[in-house]
């Protein structure tokens, strides 16, 4: 992709977090919420628990409105956060203040970032972002120290797009639970109420203008079946590069919007949506 391309979709994105930064976390359920924050959390120990004695330094490659970091700091973890996105970066100062250092990125390289420098490079929920995913792992590598760790994860897997798979029947129960739900507003039931909700109009109006709004409206790029994060190619990538894959773990993503027990049914059955990836840095 040329790389004025890729700078336009870049510009693209900041103009669309301009809005939607605000309501990043409503806009959200499948990230904030208590369940996916505690796997989140047990992840990044096990990641920090695996780095040189600290304190470690982090990156935040993509630190949104301050998930990750917010855990890191936690941890103990000296964090850099960066995004291309002026509107996150200020309200991650807010937030915590002098507790962090923010880096402005452009979303094509990792320019202006020393070599050699952070023990951990985190990249949650943000390959999809970037226009070329692949290349970007040349530049974590780089600013990787010896023995550092990159940490990718809440990516959708190859399930995911599977369409006779269990991520459809999942779908398709919390669809039937909703219908099933009690009350006199139910417009999944009643299907004459969504008549009622004037947002519905709005968003057809702005459908039909522009199919792609609904991921679009943040700036997501590689979220289509036929152009999405291909786990494959990460890998190849990763081992082209030198680094040890150590750690390739699925799961099934919980959202708000679950009802848990049918959450917990299809995740007993071995039922995955998403990805993690960790992989090492050789120390020599």
């Amino acid at each position: 992709m040329p790389r004025q391309t890729q700078l336009e979709q870049v510009a693209n994105s900041i103009r669309r977090y301009a809005r939607a930064h605000r309501r990043y976390e409503r806009r959200h359920p499948e990230i904030f919420n208590p369940i996916e924050q505690e796997r989140l959390r047990g992840e990044l120990a096990e990641v920090v628990g695996k780095v040189a004695a600290g304190p470690p330094r982090a990156l935040d490659l993509g630190v949104g409105s301050g998930n990750v970091t917010a855990q890191l700091l936690r941890l103990g973890v000296r964090v850099t956060a960066a995004d291309v996105s002026p509107h996150f970066l200020s309200l991650v100062r807010r937030r915590f203040g002098t507790g962090v250092d923010t880096v402005r990125l452009n979303g094509i390289d990792l320019v202006g970032l020393p070599d050699a420098t952070y023990d951990i490079v985190a990249a949650y929920s943000v390959l999809h972002h970037i226009p070329d995913y692949i290349g970007i792992l040349d530049e974590i590598e780089r600013v990787l120290r010896p023995g550092g760790l990159v940490y990718l994860d809440h990516e959708v897997n190859d399930e995911f797009w599977r369409k006779d798979g269990c991520v459809v029947e999942l779908r398709r129960a919390v669809a039937k639970r909703k219908v099933e739900a009690p009350g006199p507003w139910n417009p999944e039931r009643w299907r004459w109420q969504r008549f009622l909700i004037p947002s519905k109009y709005a968003m057809a109006i702005r459908l039909k203008f522009d199919p792609e709004y609904f991921f679009g409206s943040e700036g997501d790029i590689h979220t289509w079946e036929h152009d999405h994060v291909e786990w494959s190619k990460v890998e190849e990538r990763l081992h082209g590069l030198g680094l040890d894959v150590e750690t390739i773990r699925d799961y099934l993503h919980f959202s708000a919007e679950y009802p848990e027990d049918l959450w917990q049914e299809y995740r007993d059955r071995g039922c995955t949506d998403m990805r993690t990836l960790v992989a090492r840095r050789p120390a020599h």
